[in-house]
């Protein structure tokens, strides 16, 4: 089962990066689609190491500030970014790109921790069409004045997230290190992903097959933890080590429905990302360990489809009717999210919407 939904991940990744590529007319010269990681421009500046804002210097300015920003939780709640909202609107002079992005410098003094991209939430950039004076991509206050914006906090699609994974702080002097410390901590995240994945599989009499890919994959993030832990030494930053919280015994659906939307969306998508970013990143030793781990990835995302085919044999159609909009909601939010700014060789917006769209026809692949 594994075997086979990897070599369909292969020929898919590789359509879907060459139709990246040609959507964003990079023709035979690849590399210069993407800036270089130190044209990318600063997520945290070198300059000033401990340029964030720590969150409780962010509540004693609340104290005096009305205008001060104030944390805020999205629902549903999303696990990779980092919400502020702005009681008095955005501070002036900001640089916004399409789609309601901002500039990275920007982001810089928006947020206030390590981020990735900062962008308008859902609901304060405006869509709409002409008749209703705002023009597309144009950030909206509420009724209030108010601004909510969405620092992206998760590197692309690193790795697979447990439930009860508790937010941490990274501190770094550049970008890239910053990049590869959350990457790092993410990586050790799926080490207890994958231990009570198998657990959980176990106990519902899963094949045997589908337990040892597992524990396989296990192993693997142990070594993916270390690596991006030495690239971000490297890059000036460190990872904090993930705590997981423990989780209740869960039903199959359960179990299965975060299957389909952190390994057949989140890590499918990352293992894509991964065997992007191999080709695109400028620091040579940094693609030969995005190589590998791309390798590792798609094999990990292939044992995730196996579950998935396994896991809709054995349930009734109402669960498997919401195994499928649970997938297919998980890579709309993939598709719109917010411009990595080059970071570490990531895509462009634009190359990451043309990569993720080219991922839609999978679940019809398994449903056949």
């Amino acid at each position: 089962m594994i075997a086979k939904a990897e070599r369909r991940l292969g020929v898919v990744f590789q359509r879907a990066i060459l139709v990246a590529l040609a959507g964003i007319g990079c023709g035979t010269k690849a590399a210069d689609a993407v800036m270089s990681a130190s044209d990318a421009g600063p997520g945290v500046d070198a300059s000033t190491p401990d340029a964030s804002v720590t969150p409780e210097a962010g509540k004693e300015a609340a104290a005096f500030d009305k205008c001060a920003p104030t944390p805020f939780t999205p629902s549903p709640v999303d696990t990779c970014g980092d919400y502020l909202r702005y009681p008095c609107g955005l501070p002036p002079d900001l640089t916004i790109r399409g789609d309601c992005i901002f500039a990275l410098n920007d982001c810089a003094a928006l947020c206030t921790d390590v981020h990735f991209s900062c962008s308008a939430a859902p609901g304060y950039c405006s869509d709409a069409g002409p008749d209703s004076g705002d023009e597309p991509g144009t950030v909206v206050p509420d009724e209030a004045g108010a601004v909510v914006i969405d620092c992206a906090t998760c590197p692309g699609s690193a790795g697979r997230v447990p439930a009860g994974l508790e937010p941490a702080r990274v501190r770094a002097s550049s970008a890239l290190g910053a990049y590869f410390a959350s990457a790092a901590r993410l990586e050790a995240a799926s080490v207890t992903a994958f231990r009570r994945l198998r657990e959980e599989l176990s106990a519902h009499g899963a094949p045997q097959e589908l337990l040892d890919g597992a524990r396989d994959a296990e192993r693997d993030e142990v070594r993916h933890t270390r690596a991006m832990a030495r690239l971000a030494r490297r890059h000036g930053a460190r990872y904090v080590r993930p705590h997981v919280a423990e989780v209740a015994p869960r039903s199959l659906a359960t179990i299965a429905e975060e299957n389909v939307v952190e390994g057949c969306a989140r890590e499918t998508f990352g293992a894509l990302l991964a065997t992007w970013q191999a080709a695109h990143v400028t620091d040579a030793g940094a693609a030969r360990v995005l190589k590998a781990i791309a390798e590792d990835e798609t094999r990990h995302a292939a044992l995730s489809w196996a579950i998935a085919r396994w896991s809709l044999g054995e349930l009734e159609a109402p669960a498997r009717a919401r195994l499928e909009q649970a997938w297919r909601d998980a890579l709309e939010e993939m598709v719109g999210g917010a411009d990595s700014g080059a970071v570490a060789g990531l895509p462009s917006r634009e190359a990451r919407a043309q990569l993720a769209g080219e991922l839609a026809g999978l679940w019809t692949d398994l449903a056949a």
